[in-house]
């Protein structure tokens, strides 16, 4: 069965075999995105390698944690702070969260003003 590609008059024509097959699929991709604006795409091929990265590392820390066979620490341990005496378990990771979240917001605050054109506070948010 010979498989086929669409031509700009939405014709179906025969794909040729061998390399020049591969080759004309290839070029189907030029088509398929001739609409789409560069930055768009870019920050879909972004996206796409960011997801594939952080993935990476999740495989590659389940991995090393399901293969290892000393005991892990305890996060609750590793991650309180000591204040006024007392243990507080995972405040780290609240005062990081917080941090984190508050820095997005400044940064999406700082976007905005320099869309407005407003250099003194887009300056102060970042």
């Amino acid at each position: 069965m010979a498989e086929t590609t669409m031509t700009h008059a939405s014709r179906m024509e025969p794909s040729p075999a061998g390399w020049r097959g591969i080759a004309a699929d290839w070029a189907s991709d030029q088509r398929a995105f001739k609409n789409v604006s560069w930055g768009k795409a870019m920050m879909w091929i972004f996206l796409l390698s960011d997801t594939f990265i952080f993935g990476c590392f999740l495989l590659s820390y389940m991995t090393a944690r399901m293969s290892t066979r000393v005991p892990w620490p305890n996060p609750s341990e590793v991650f309180a702070l000591r204040i006024g005496g007392s243990e507080i378990p995972l405040i780290l990771i609240a005062i990081m969260t917080f941090v984190l979240i508050s820095s997005s917001g400044t940064m999406a605050m700082a976007v905005n003003f320099g869309y407005r054109h407003n250099r003194r506070k887009t300056a102060i948010l970042m």
